[in-house]
């Protein structure tokens, strides 16, 4: 309602996946609840100010997550990422202006508004300001969500928050399939936080934290990202599309046949992915991969070849 407010709106959508049926419950009660005390609809409290609130049951696309996706996804429309510009914020959901953010974000707005931008910057780093939610698995003794002030250290949150971890763990996938894979060994040296973790050469995201048990194959995990993406791949671009196809049946092969990944070729694919795709599906799952190429380069290596072995590239290859 704020942000509807202060842009002018006089609609909002609540996109829930209907994998979530109590989020969408609850979202649903709170909308009725406001309803029934005449804080939605025409003329709130004599305001002049009409806004209404939609809740939708998304289905369970995990690229509906971009923006214009979502959007596409809300119009009926087969979920694709779009060409920008426009941006949505110029021609969004049925082509009007449309803001775009997670509630995460926006369910800052009142604390802002409350207690001023000063105080609101005071919690964090000074670049990474506020608070961050974080999902731990079942890896942890203590799983569930918490809110942390940014900069927080993160092996306080597996030790303390987290309680440690109740079985062996080799690395943790931070921020979802597109996040930094993080061996465990670097755990004292991040902080929760958008700086350490690009510095480090991971990336925070959605700080969901889930655990790589030590006694499973990074291989097959590697195997799993690729066959995601080509699963939940919109099919817009082709480097997306075909590569993360690609990708998979090469680590597939790595493990059931005797074959060796050529490390050249698999960098080209990474590559084109990072640089060729629309949207941050295809461009961001390279980036686990070399983590854990990096971290994990002796468990790896005899699906790979070694750089003698590998093909050197044709000088007029592309």
């Amino acid at each position: 309602m704020i942000a509807g407010y202060v842009v002018g709106a006089a609609y909002g959508v609540m996109y829930i996946r209907a994998e979530y049926p109590e989020s969408v419950a609850i979202i649903e009660k709170a909308v009725a609840d406001m309803k029934s005390q005449g804080l939605l609809g025409e003329g709130i409290k004599g305001s002049g100010f009409h806004f209404d609130i939609k809740v939708i049951k998304a289905r369970g696309a995990y690229i509906c997550g971009e923006e214009t996706d979502l959007l596409a996804s809300i119009e009926g429309q087969r979920p694709e990422v779009r060409v920008r510009p426009p941006y949505p914020a110029q021609s969004g959901l049925f082509g009007k202006p449309t803001v775009v953010n997670n509630v995460e974000t926006l369910a800052n707005l009142p604390y802002i508004l409350t207690q001023g931008g000063e105080a609101y910057a005071a919690m964090g780093t000074q670049k990474s300001t506020g608070t961050k939610l974080i999902s731990l698995d079942s890896s942890f003794r203590n799983p569930g969500v918490y809110e942390v002030s940014m900069g927080t250290p993160l092996s306080v949150v597996v030790e303390e928050l987290g309680g440690g971890f109740h079985r062996e763990v080799k690395a943790l996938h931070i921020g979802g399939p597109l996040g930094g894979l993080v061996p465990v060994q670097k755990i004292p040296d991040l902080t929760v936080d958008f700086e350490s973790f690009a510095q480090n050469g991971f990336m925070l995201g959605h700080a969901s934290i889930i655990g790589i048990p030590e006694e499973f194959p990074m291989i097959a995990y590697l195997e799993h990202l690729f066959a995601f993406t080509a699963h939940e791949s919109c099919g817009k671009c082709f480097p997306c599309r075909l590569g993360s196809v690609r990708g998979q049946e090469l680590l597939h092969k790595a493990q059931t046949e005797s074959y060796q990944v050529d490390p050249v070729l698999f960098n080209d694919l990474l590559t084109t992915l990072e640089k060729g795709s629309l949207c941050a599906l295809g461009g961001g799952i390279p980036l686990p991969v070399r983590n854990a190429l990096q971290y994990f380069a002796e468990e790896l290596s005899p699906y790979f070849q070694s750089s003698r072995q590998a093909a050197p590239k044709p000088a007029n290859a592309i």
